[in-house]
């Protein structure tokens, strides 16, 4: 009996030992590969509820904070490029995502949407909804817009849309509704979150922008 008690002890430091090395083993795992430690980060957000755009900074077109069943950012002109933007001029991986509802339309090449990596009012990366019933990934250098993807949809005014756009490296990623739109493109590395409209008026509500990895976006 006292052998098998032994024996018995014997069993039980070893089990010990092994349980205690596996610990060690996935805390080692977990501090050099990041493995369970990412988590999403809130870089901005804004419902407008306050009343004001603060933390915005608008360029072109006719922007104002305006109460409809909730208080919406609402860009009201037919400017050929209005803009808003919120957020640093380092922000390179990230996700926008806004409740986007077109209003009205002067033609072809209007749109409205969501901005990413907008260095300047004339050059960022950009989800929109246009009114030949499409939508697109663009990529706007200098004022001039190129198309990187796009696909069909039906697009209605007074109506909202949610439209997230997503920065990570050269891969663009937009999506609303059930459509999905990537892209590669390298050429805007950096710049803050923001919201547009061409030749048409818009209302923005619910914006928020966000990383998914466990460090900041730079």
């Amino acid at each position: 009996m006292g052998q098998m008690n032994r024996m018995s002890a014997r069993v039980g430091r070893s089990g010990a030992r092994l349980g205690g090395q596996l610990v060690v083993l996935v805390a080692l795992l977990v501090a050099t590969t990041g493995v369970g430690t990412a988590s999403a980060a809130t870089l901005a957000s804004d419902d407008f509820e306050d009343g004001n755009a603060a933390g915005w900074t608008t360029t072109g077109g006719t922007w104002i904070v305006t109460r409809e069943e909730s208080r919406v950012l609402r860009q009201s002109s037919f400017a050929a490029n209005a803009l808003a933007r919120t957020g640093q001029p380092g922000w390179r991986d990230y996700t926008v995502v806004a409740e986007v509802r077109p209003d009205s339309f002067n033609g072809m090449p209007g749109f409205v949407g969501v901005v990413a990596r907008a260095q300047s009012s004339t050059t960022f990366y950009a989800l929109v909804l246009r009114p030949n019933n499409t939508v697109a990934l663009t990529r706007t250098v200098e004022g001039r817009s190129s198309t990187l993807a796009s696909a069909p949809m039906t697009v209605s005014t007074d109506r909202s849309y949610t439209l997230a756009l997503r920065t990570a490296g050269r891969t663009l990623t937009g999506s609303v509704g059930g459509t999905r739109l990537t892209a590669s493109d390298g050429f805007i590395l950096t710049g803050p979150a923001g919201l547009v409209t061409t030749w048409a008026t818009a209302s923005f509500d619910n914006v928020s922008v966000d990383t998914d990895t466990d460090t900041p976006a730079r």
